[in-house]
């Protein structure tokens, strides 16, 4: 049969049994009860997806089984949540992290001239050693005498555009410029010896394509003049921020998360995943490693709390808005559809996964870099044999599927509990959906994301009608997952190997 054939018939025949679900569930359920359940599935199902997006791009193309990935979900809430109630902490470490990124994104650049020196074999073993070693010396020293605590602390207070009296009052002092300087200086220099160490210098048996080099500079160039205006505004940034309206300080938190995630990933995959390629078993230990370390950061950072992150004034007037519209105008909380009230932050989630499903679809079907990605993960020799470094396309996968994850934290901070323990739960129905939908398959994995929200969704609805043990609404997406491997072991719309 036709593959694309075969792709159609797998489609009709999901739509046909998920319409048979849903009769069912609507005449068990009743009108209100089934569109107020099915809403909360689609949240959940958006939130499923923003997670398992990220994963299908790294286990699904990379083959890298990233251990780390609720982690990074979690710390995008707490990233987006701290700018959104105190920048503070935020901006007083920004410079250092833009410095390093700046000194890690060197490789490309360097590496073609860094492995055709002429060492002994000696000096190309110790050289990658005594740089590592260094490099880590110096992102120490950058922090030695660092209030970072103080910082942190900035937090503990949420600010928003109904706070009494003066909202400026929990913003701390910043170390002056004159004490500051060296910091970043000091990470960029980090980065800098990271990129040397990663590149082998003198190897020989290392790959570099032949190809411009002006384009990759390009990245640590942007980094280190984002580097400089960071450390420039520390102070003054954070207030501006707080002074701003709530809406347009929570798309800044949006857009804010998304990019650490980038350049958190792309530090990651050079640093840590990139040189274990050929040691998968290693991978999967050190992501391991990896999201225990988050997880106790961020426990130091801001303790084993349990913050609620206030939604943005666009969705929290009171009231119902009876249309798009109307909640458009007045940014009510809740909006009437079908004749059930369901709060506007939801579909507001919904909307995002909605929104990164179309942005994964045309990135990997319409655009350059989305033909590259395919055929560097199908034929690398082959890729860089035309010129392209298939290691930065690489890092560009992982760190986009980090981004995803840090964007479903933030997205999901205003209506879920900010907690370390919150991204655990997600890495856990992101594998089981990548594993429904296919590995590789973002098609497969949006709609097995979207069965699992409802799954739960409903399950929960019923567990708590019919008086059931909540662990059968929390075993249902198992339960989905074995169903679907006894019919199709290879997952909705996987390939067989």
């Amino acid at each position: 049969m036709n593959p694309k054939t075969k792709k159609i018939l797998i489609i009709v025949a999901i739509i046909l049994v998920v319409l048979g679900v849903f009769v069912l569930l609507y005449q068990s359920a009743g009108k209100e009860a089934f569109i107020r359940t099915a809403l909360s599935g689609l949240t959940l199902g958006s939130l499923f997806f923003l997670v398992a997006g990220g994963l299908t791009l790294i286990f699904g193309l990379m083959d890298v089984l990233n251990f780390a990935h609720g982690s990074m979900f979690m710390l995008g809430a707490y990233i987006g949540w701290q700018l959104y109630t105190n920048p503070t902490f935020i901006f007083g470490l920004l410079p250092q992290i833009l410095a390093f990124a700046a000194g890690v994104t060197l490789t490309s650049t360097i590496k073609p001239y860094l492995i055709k020196w002429n060492l002994p074999e000696k000096w190309v073993k110790a050289l990658p050693k005594m740089g590592y070693f260094v490099a880590l010396v110096m992102a120490v020293l950058s922090f030695v005498g660092l209030d970072i605590m103080g910082l942190a602390d900035t937090a503990m207070v949420a600010v928003t555009t109904t706070t009494v009296g003066n909202p400026l009052a929990e913003i701390s002092v910043q170390e002056p410029l004159a004490q500051y300087w060296f910091r970043p200086v000091l990470m960029l220099l980090s980065g800098a010896l990271i990129a040397f160490a990663s590149s082998k210098p003198g190897n020989k048996t290392e790959f570099a394509p032949n190809e411009n080099l002006f384009p990759k500079i390009l990245v640590p160039i942007g980094l280190f003049v984002l580097a400089i205006g960071a450390t420039l505004i520390r102070e003054s940034a954070p207030v501006a921020i707080l002074l701003m309206d709530g809406n347009w300080r929570f798309a800044i938190a949006l857009l804010v998360s998304i990019l650490f995630g980038f350049v958190f990933g792309a530090v990651v995959e050079i640093t840590l995943i990139r040189p274990l390629y050929v040691r998968p078993t290693f991978i999967i230990i050190l992501t391991l490693g990896l999201s225990y370390v988050i997880r106790e950061l961020v426990q130091l950072l801001w303790d084993p709390l349990a913050y609620q992150m206030v939604r943005p004034p666009q969705f929290a007037q009171l009231g119902k808005a009876v249309n798009i519209l109307d909640w458009l105008q007045n940014g009510k909380a809740t909006i009437d559809i079908a004749g059930v009230t369901f709060p506007t932050y939801r579909l507001f989630v919904i909307v995002l996964g909605i929104l990164m499903f179309i942005f994964i679809t045309v990135l990997m079907t319409r655009t350059r870099l989305g033909m590259i990605i395919r055929a560097g993960v199908q034929d690398p020799q082959m890729v860089e044999a035309l010129g392209i470094n298939v290691k930065s396309v690489f890092t560009i996968v992982f760190a986009l599927g980090v981004a995803m994850a840090a964007l479903g934290g933030i997205g999901s901070g205003p209506f879920l509990p900010i907690q370390p323990l919150m991204g655990d739960q997600y890495q856990t129905q992101g594998l089981i959906t990548v594993v429904i939908g296919g590995m590789g398959s973002y098609v497969g994995a949006f709609l097995g994301a979207m069965i699992l929200g409802m799954a739960r969704a409903f399950g929960d609805y019923f567990a708590l009608k019919y008086s059931l043990s909540t662990a059968i609404a929390e075993a249902s997406t198992v339960i989905i997952m074995v169903i679907v491997l006894l019919a199709r072991p290879q997952g909705l719309f996987g390939k067989k190997e």
